[in-house]
């Protein structure tokens, strides 16, 4: 069994009564170090210190925003402490980039002081991270930038994380490996397309049937009711899969 605390279930709007999307696994992995990952982990009863892996998957500023926060009140803890940061190609020196653009190079540098930092960029085979069996699958999004899905190992069963994703290969690998599946849906939006809508959640909900969805990331215009049969957390609401 698994236990997801969701942090936050929202788009990058962050729509009413639901903060950008972040989640908790089995209280030590936090997943998308989004802008509310901090005061949102302390309201859920967790403190930065229980955190040994944190996961991105991908550079878009709703889902890593929230790490020169995080970074300096793990550090603040310190102790020399190992914490692995997994992410895309490149995913060390994007956080770097972030900490001179927010004027804020002093925390990384505490962060190195204080922690055993080690990022870890995914490559497709399976990976370990402080203990975390996962394995990154590339999915479409944006063609600006590489977005990476995950299948996370947990207790003899695989937990699915889509990331933002359009319906593609990649997301159709997830769901059929995965036991339970958290997938985005933010809904219809302007451009070209680069999430998923209602429609495209009961394509895939028909294409497997046999796997859980649990929906996140969700925009305000997004018709929950229209898609039985899937589970549709709350902000701070926990789960257990």
């Amino acid at each position: 069994m698994t236990e997801l605390t969701f942090l936050g279930t929202g788009n990058y709007l962050a729509p009413p009564g639901r903060y950008w999307n972040s989640f908790v696994m089995d209280g030590s992995v936090l997943v998308e170090p989004s802008p509310t990952s901090l005061p949102h982990l302390r309201r859920c009863g967790f403190r930065p210190s229980d955190v040994q892996v944190v996961v991105i998957s991908h550079f878009h500023a709703d889902h890593c925003f929230g790490w020169p926060f995080l970074l300096q009140a793990m550090a603040e803890v310190g102790g020399g402490r190992t914490l692995h940061v997994v992410g895309p190609p490149g995913v060390e020196m994007h956080l770097a980039d972030m900490m001179e653009v927010g004027a804020v190079r002093s925390v990384l540098e505490l962060g190195h002081e204080r922690l055993d930092l080690r990022f870890v960029e995914v490559d497709g085979s399976s990976q370990e991270a402080g203990g975390l069996r996962f394995r990154a699958v590339e999915v479409e999004h944006v063609p600006y930038l590489r977005c990476f899905g995950y299948l996370f190992e947990r207790d003899g069963g695989t937990l699915g994380y889509s990331g933002d994703v359009r319906p593609c290969a990649g997301l159709h690998e997830l769901a059929t490996e995965a036991d339970a599946l958290v997938l985005e849906c933010n809904g219809q939006h302007g451009g070209p397309k680069s999430h998923m809508h209602e429609a495209d959640v009961r394509d895939l909900q028909a294409a497997h049937p046999e796997t859980h969805f649990v929906l996140t990331h969700l925009g305000e215009q997004v018709d929950v009711s229209s898609m039985p049969g899937v589970t549709i957390p709350d902000d701070f609401e926990r789960l257990i899969l």
